[in-house]
Formats: structure tokens, sequence, C-alpha cells
């Protein structure tokens, strides 16, 4: 498969727990489903936007040492940036430095999946026009993936925020989410029934992410479980985008089915396992995922879990 990555690059700028030291990594959630494809072994396209600056970069060389091309990257006039602070459980809280002006054309030739998601198709004038590319690429027949991944300090208004990602979702045949995020959106709505309902359409395939509870599909009438590894964890940066990575590529594009869904978990939970263990969003080769997910089962459920 060719993936095209289309949204947000930033710089993370993670704090040192109990000081206000930080350290300055790549980030934004689409360039780290990126990158994490590409150390997969993957071929991936990113199209985003960065600034001509230091951060930028930081950015370039990130993409370039992973092999992904900086042919796609449009000019910003600065680098987004995200304040990272992370809790003594290694959770992040963030506070971001970010204007989202994407407008240029993204060719879809070559492409067979594109994921996106994030603050690329909430935040600034740019979001409409990936919602487009979106639109285009789900009309020529490409599969769309897609991850609400909420930031509500940026999307503004809870109803404006909803009708867009409802909007996605049609669009998507895959939708990766958090339990998180699907509690701001629906609040006292139970996870697995908004999963079901987003999955009862097209036959679309929603996986929903309870950090260290492990994450739960919907396929058809089917719920499928995966716990998460037990680890120690350093940090969760880049976590849920690294799950991301690997279910797309466990999943390369074949028909869904629950034994294909089921190893997409037991992958993703490994490598989001993985990153878990490492300072920043650095992602595991596919031998390291081999290795981390034989102690990882999934398993069928006539109901999701509580």
């Amino acid at each position: 498969m060719t993936f095209l990555v289309v949204g947000e690059s930033l710089v993370d700028l993670i704090g040192t727990p109990g000081s206000w030291t930080f350290t300055a990594v790549p980030g934004g959630s689409p360039l780290n489903v990126a990158v994490a494809l590409a150390a997969l072994g993957r071929t991936v396209r990113f199209a985003g936007e960065t600034g001509d600056d230091f951060f930028g970069g930081l950015l370039r060389d990130h993409l370039t040492r992973h092999g992904i091309g900086t042919g796609d990257l449009a000019p910003a006039a600065a680098t987004g940036l995200a304040f990272a602070r992370v809790g003594a459980d290694g959770s992040a809280s963030y506070d971001f430095r970010f204007d989202w002006t994407f407008s240029a054309p993204v060719a879809l030739d070559g492409v067979t999946c594109l994921h996106t998601g994030s603050l690329a198709v909430l935040a600034g004038p740019g979001a409409a026009h990936v919602r487009e590319v979106m639109r285009a690429a789900a009309e020529a027949g490409i599969t769309v993936s897609y991850d609400p991944n909420i930031r509500p300090s940026l999307v503004g208004d809870r109803a404006r925020a909803l009708a867009h990602v409802e909007e996605c979702v049609r669009l998507a045949r895959l939708v990766k989410v958090s339990a998180e995020d699907l509690d701001w959106l629906y609040p006292g709505e139970p996870y697995i029934e908004v999963a079901r309902r987003w999955a009862r359409a097209h036959e679309r395939l929603v996986v929903v992410t309870r950090g260290g509870d492990g994450a739960t599909a919907v396929l058809g009438d089917e719920v499928i479980s995966c716990p998460a590894p037990a680890v120690e964890v350093v940090d969760t940066v880049g976590a849920g985008d690294t799950f991301t990575a690997a279910c797309l590529d466990a999943l390369d594009g074949a028909p869904l089915s629950t034994e294909r869904v089921a190893e997409a978990l037991r992958r993703g939970c490994a490598a989001a396992a993985i990153v878990c263990t490492r300072a920043g969003a650095v992602p595991p080769t596919r031998e390291e995922v081999k290795i981390f997910s034989p102690g990882t089962g999934a398993s069928r459920a006539e109901e999701g879990p509580e």
C-alpha cells in the first residue's frame, strides 16, 4: 500500500517531570502516524505545512531521516508548537501555539490509503480544505482513515466540532478514536454505543482505544477487544498515533474480517506499549512489534466492556 498522511506537524516541547525544563522533539498526531508507518517499512507521503525556522528544520530533518519526502510540505508563517507537561503517571497535558492555514493542492495519484485527523480537520482555516481532500479520496475509492484526536482548547465550540467529526466519520472507512474523545463529544453516552452507531453504516471499522485498558473494535455486529500489555510508562506521547499506524499496517487494505481486526488490535496495543516505554513519540520497527505482540491476546465478545 501507498499511504498519504495529511495534517499538522508540530514540535513537541516535552517537560521533564517536576521541572520547567523542556526538550524539543518532532510531533503532531498526523506526522507521528506517518513516521510510525515508515518505521514499519511502509511507503508514505506526508502533506502539511511548516515554517522556515529552526523548528521547521527539525521537522524536515525528522521526515527525511525516516525516508519521507518533504515535497508535499507547504510553507507556514511559523512552525506550530505543543508544550507537553508529563504527570507522575506518564500522561501528558498540552498547551499549543498553532495556526493551521493549509491550502496547498494534494495529489491523490497512486494513493491507496489516506489518513488524517486531529487539529487538521477541526482547527483554523486549513481544516475545511483537509475535509475536502478526504471527500475527494473517498469519491476516488481510496480507503480513508480518520482519528478525531480532540484537543478541546483549540477546536472551539463542541457542537460545531461534533458536526465536523461526524462529517469526517461518514467519509472514513476506518476510524480510530479514544474513549476520552468520545466522552468529550458525547458526554454521558457509553463509548461502545457510539462505536456501534458509527460502525453501523457502510461496514465501517471503528476502533476505540482505552489507554491502559487496551482497545475495542466494532465491526458489523461483532465486538473485539484486546488488553494493553503491562509496561513501565515513561510517557504516553505518540502512543495513540503509533497504535493507529500499527493497525493500518496490519489491516493492509485487505477485506475486513474478525481475525484480521483482532491481529490489528494486537499489533496496535503492542506498538503503543513500546512507545510508552520511551521518551517522546519514538516508533518501533516491525520486528520489535512482532517480538512484543505474542503476549497480547484479542478476544470476541457479545457485548462491549462497560
